[in-house]
């Protein structure tokens, strides 16, 4: 079988024209391009395509060899297959080298042989060991050439009077952009002139009295028009401290429209490597763009964006006649297809979409804050996580001590701060959470509630209420305009009556004030919701009430009492097994009477009924996990010291018959209850044990525990009460001989 023939055959034989603007480009950029490109947006590479380095020499030189051949601009006439003049040949005859190592000659570079040199019209090829300007720091002529226009233009600029200082920074303007986009600039240049432009801007503006924002903002528009539209480098091959710097210098502007949209763009083009090492200047355009937020903004223009919307609502009213339409068709005939109905119910659904997103467009236009934060939150999501986090939390400080800087602190800083920390994509809850704590050291805010525009603005930029969340942000703003000021209960509401999970979203807002520990505000949203009517399942009042007695018992409490009283869901009460230590808490706090515990638990208070009633038993059985309660709280009245020795024992036998009733079985946790607070808390007291007493509790502790340790505590007793009967009679003795002052009567 024949070798295939070489790559340089099919090259010669098309007949390709060299473009005038070609620009080689050496083996070694190109190697240098891919690595950055690979390396720039993931550190981790699962596979590879790259060949071995037999495959890698023989793709070089059928690079190589077609390079060359391309460089020949075809003749004015067909001159047919050149292979012709060298008479017959077989393709067996050729033979495939390797390529060497270009070297560079004195007058062409192009290794063409001596018949095709007349024809050689190709530019001066740079040798292999060149790369091309602009991506490496080394001095051309095409880079003295920049510089040198650089300083002219500086020389040019100082020396100017006002009324040319624009034209003259136009005209530059326009030859840098060009060669930057030709990569005839190098990092070096580019970073010089950044600096000294800048510098020679603010100073030939400053001393002439005009304003240099919109010179300086024209500098940086062209600087970045010319870098992103270069034919050689992209704006990830560029140096992160160039992209620093130049964020830097845009922090120091006004916050506008075109300094916004240039910031987006930056931060869009440039690769993860490069947005870690820029946190300096994206901290510095951050807080310049919140600082934007105290001064009132001007208001677009809305009137597109409202003809949009016109014109969207129009085009639905007639789909919804033609639904209407295939509705009675469809009464008349049920044999009819309803794939065409569902599709005008989609198709009105797109259309109503369309006209609520050119209203919402129009709001931005007439708020411009509010468009400002969407478009900051937006930009920030490009930042990877841990990065993001440190810029947040470096920003945050800083709107707190600008916040707190002020003599009559607003708050437009702080809500516009915390809108725009709720809608930035994919921030995880800990870090929203940890930003709202550190916002609250902010003067005269902690005693306000968190308002339901924050949390509804997190729970739509996560993704946490679907397709829905426009409907029921306007909805809330509908709602706010009647009831004041967004709070979390109108945003519950609103989520009922779109049906968008609202017990999901509820248990949501629960566990978000607990983190922030705001316990009252969740009494605030129950009482709320109790007003409006809404419905709350179990597996929300009996974690709730769980978690805030660790921190507010009778605010606790008080949840629990409106939950038996008005929030009752499917006509079911609390539970009390699903908050055991909120009833022990209670136990342990002196607030609280016995009654009421046993009131929340139940549990009818056995010492008030009749005797034949109390031994009467129930034919309900208790739960396992009510058994368990139970007997937590005789171990609690038994060791609390919140109760006297008197009332805990009674207690402790409240539950006994409470088991008892229920014929649950005698458990030996509550028999040590028993002991503890009928012998342990009276020996501790120094009090005698009496012998009915002992005699009823080693009755239980033999049934439940054994005889064995029934014998133990009888010994032990009957010895505490033995000592005790001889330290009384010694103490006896004792006051008779001191109260005997003449010492008269029998010698002891």
């Amino acid at each position: 079988m024949l070798p295939r023939p070489p790559a340089c055959c099919p090259a010669v034989k098309r007949h390709l024209f060299q473009p005038s603007d070609s620009i080689w480009v050496s083996d070694e950029v190109l190697r240098h391009a891919f690595q950055r490109f690979v390396n720039s947006r993931s550190g981790k590479r699962y596979g590879s395509f790259v060949p071995g380095p037999l495959e890698s020499r023989r793709r070089l030189g059928k690079r190589r060899m077609a390079h060359l051949t391309e460089s020949v601009p075809a003749p004015a006439h067909n001159t047919g297959p050149l292979w012709g003049f060298f008479g017959e040949v077989g393709n067996a005859q050729w033979q495939w080298e390797a390529p060497t190592t270009r070297k560079s000659t004195g007058a062409s570079t192009a290794a063409l042989p001596a018949w095709l040199l007349e024809w050689d019209t190709s530019p001066e090829v740079v040798p292999e060991s060149a790369v091309v300007a602009g991506s490496m720091n080394k001095p051309t002529e095409e880079t003295i050439a920049i510089e040198e226009d650089i300083s002219k233009f500086r020389t040019t600029l100082l020396a100017a009077s006002s009324d040319q200082l624009l034209d003259i920074c136009e005209e530059f303007n326009q030859l840098y952009k060009q060669s930057l986009r030709l990569g005839l600039v190098s990092g070096i240049t580019m970073h010089s002139a950044l600096n000294t432009i800048s510098r020679d801007i603010r100073l030939a503006f400053s001393e002439s009295g005009l304003a240099d924002t919109h010179c300086l903002l024209s500098f940086y528009q062209a600087f970045w028009d010319g870098v992103s539209s270069c034919k050689v480098l992209q704006p990830v091959d560029l140096d992160a401290r160039l992209l620093n710097r130049f964020l830097s210098y845009l922090g120091n502007l006004p916050s506008c429209t075109e300094v916004q949209t240039l910031f987006h763009d930056v931060m869009h083009a440039a690769s993860v490597t490069q947005l870690g090492k820029m946190n300096r200047g994206v901290d510095r355009l951050v807080e310049a763009w919140a600082r934007s937020w105290l001064h009132e903004q001007p208001p677009g223009d809305p009137r597109l964006s409202f003809l949009g919307a016109s014109r969207d609502l129009s085009e639905s009213l007639d789909r919804v006649d033609r639904l209407q339409s295939l509705m009675h068709s469809r009464e008349d005939d049920d044999r009819q297809d309803l794939s065409m109905i569902q599709k005008a119910v989609e198709e009105a659904k797109a259309i109503l979409d369309s006209a609520l997103e050119h209203i919402v467009q129009a709001e931005k236009a007439l708020v411009p804050r509010n468009g400002s934060i969407e478009t900051l939150a937006s930009i920030l999501g490009y930042l990877p996580r841990d990065h993001l986090y440190r810029v947040l939390a470096s920003c945050t400080q800083n709107i707190v001590r600008i916040h707190n800087s002020m003599e009559n602190p607003v708050t437009d800083l702080y809500y516009g701060w915390l809108s725009l920390v709720a809608k930035v994509p994919k921030l995880p809850h800990k870090m929203f959470v940890n930003i709202v704590k550190r916002m609250g050291k902010c003067k005269g805010v902690r005693e306000q509630p968190l308002p339901g525009a924050v949390v509804l603005s997190r729970w739509i930029s996560q993704g946490y209420l679907g397709k829905g969340g426009a409907l029921i942000r306007n909805t809330c703003e509908v709602s706010s305009l009647n009831s004041g000021p967004l709070d979390l209960g109108l945003v519950l509401s609103a989520i009922d009556k779109h049906r968008e999970k609202v017990f999901r979203q509820t248990k949501g807002i629960f566990k978000l004030l607990h983190n922030l520990e705001r316990y009252r505000e969740v009494f605030g949203i129950l009482a709320q919701i109790q007003d409006l009517g809404l419905k709350l399942p179990k597996d929300i009042i009996g974690p709730t009430i769980e978690i805030m007695s660790k921190y507010d018992l009778q605010l606790a409490y008080r949840i629990q009492k409106m939950f038996y009283t008005g929030l009752r869901t499917n006509k079911q009460v609390l539970r009390p097994d699903l908050n055991p230590n909120f009833i022990v808490s209670m136990v342990n706090h002196r607030r609280f009477s016995p009654q009421q515990i046993w009131r929340v638990m139940g549990i009818p208070f056995y010492e008030k009924m009749q005797p034949s009633k109390r031994l009467a038993f129930s034919t309900r059985r208790l739960s396992p996990a009510m058994i368990e309660l139970v007997t937590k709280v005789a171990i609690a009245f038994a060791q609390t010291d919140a109760r006297c020795q008197r009332v805990a024992f009674r207690n402790v036998v409240q539950c006994l018959h409470h088991l008892r009733r229920h014929n649950a079985p005698l458990t030996p946790e509550l028999t040590r209850a028993i002991s503890h607070a009928g012998f342990t808390r009276k020996i501790v007291a120094g009090e005698w044990i009496s012998k009915e007493l002992l005699d009823w509790v080693l009755g239980l502790i033999e049934v439940a525990e054994g005889t064995d340790v029934a014998v133990i505590t009888d010994k032990a007793v009957t010895y505490w009460n033995e000592q005790l009967a001889e330290e009384q009679d010694e103490e006896a003795r004792l006051k008779a001989r001191e109260m005997n002052v003449l010492h008269v009567g029998p010698i002891d």
